[in-house]
């Protein structure tokens, strides 16, 4: 048993970070995403690049604290039913973080590549593909928070 307060804090810190997690790809999915699908090759790599400059540090870190976070949790909360949701918002999370380093971080590195006057002939797949996977890791970060959410019902 945790000593008192430790599953609150330990609670509101994984809220607080699936939360983000979660609004930073909905954001992504709801503005940026429909923004880039209709720029042109040379203006789409050239906002490709800058926006992942300032993703790819933060975001996998947030993952990875999160999930840290999320496994104390699920030792030290009290009752199954608290533990059974905070895991599954964890495995949400390492659906995120295995979405984003299968398919979009290593598209990222193929677009940083590209040369803004001539990417290559199937760039439109590229950025669509890069797309669908966004939304995947945003159902699934929704979903975790979700269930962070439900988790910390039980326990509150």
């Amino acid at each position: 048993m945790a000593p008192d307060g430790v599953v609150d804090v330990l609670l509101a810190v994984f809220l607080l970070l699936s939360g983000v997690l979660a609004g930073v790809l909905f954001a992504v999915e709801t503005a940026i995403v429909p923004v880039v699908a209709v720029l042109p090759a040379d203006r789409y790599v050239q906002v490709h690049r800058l926006l992942d400059r300032r993703f790819d540090p933060m975001m996998p870190r947030v993952n990875k604290v999160a999930l840290a976070v999320c496994a104390a949790l699920v030792v030290v909360a009290d009752g199954v039913w608290p533990r059974v949701a905070v895991g599954c918002a964890g495995l949400c999370v390492v659906g995120v973080a295995v979405v984003s380093e299968g398919w979009n971080v290593r598209m990222n590195r193929v677009i940083d590549g590209w040369d803004p006057a001539a990417p290559p002939a199937d760039w439109p797949g590229v950025r669509a593909r890069w797309a669908s996977a966004n939304r995947a890791r945003t159902l699934l970060a929704a979903a975790g928070f979700g269930a962070a959410i439900a988790g910390a019902s039980l326990v509150w």
